[in-house]
């Protein structure tokens, strides 16, 4: 399937990998939810769309990016240790309430289904914020110190500190360092 938006899965799980669909808050900022047919998009990438061809609506659209900026802030108090605002709070909570998306066979295959799709996703993507941060898990929260983007450490040690060391700025911190020291050496000299 070629993709006409850019998205990436690497933040640790769902609302996190919803969460990064903003990138670059470090920087300029970088909207990746840049209209109803990316969000759409989305879903179905991250395997929340209920398999019928319906299309968000433009208050879908609304009512996830401002989702996504709750799910954010809460992260944010988690891995600055501070509370919790009451809005996001409620948000996270209202939004969880919803009748989630629900595992059905169709055709051979698994699909997930909903009375109303794009509100249950949105509830499937609270629950899992909710889930992480209530969690013991919340200890791993992350934010890079590159591009600002939040994930969940998964390494074994729990040390992680970069969005991907791979590709991304933890790579290009690297590549940093190394050019630094290769100065420094040739000063040495």
């Amino acid at each position: 399937m070629s993709s006409r938006f850019k998205f990436e899965f690497i933040a640790g799980g769902p609302a996190l990998n919803f969460v990064d669909t903003f990138g670059n808050r470090g920087g300029e900022g970088r909207e990746r939810l840049v209209s109803v047919a990316a969000f759409g998009e989305w879903l179905a990438r991250a395997g929340l769309s209920d398999g019928t061809p319906r299309m968000p609506a433009d208050t879908h659209l609304d009512d996830a990016r401002s989702l996504r900026e709750a799910i954010f802030r809460c992260c944010l108090c988690v891995i600055e240790d501070r509370p919790m605002g009451q809005g996001d709070i409620g948000q996270l909570n209202h939004a969880a309430a919803k009748m989630p998306l629900r595992p059905q066979l169709q055709d051979g295959g698994l699909f997930l289904v909903g009375a109303n799709p794009v509100e249950a996703a949105l509830s499937v993507l609270a629950e899992d914020a909710i889930d992480l941060i209530a969690s013991p898990r919340r200890a791993r929260i992350r934010q890079c110190p590159g591009c600002a983007m939040v994930f969940e450490d998964t390494s074994r040690p729990g040390k992680r500190q970069w969005c991907s060391s791979a590709s991304g700025c933890g790579n290009r911190a690297k590549v940093r360092a190394l050019r630094a020291r290769r100065v420094l050496g040739q000063k040495d000299v």
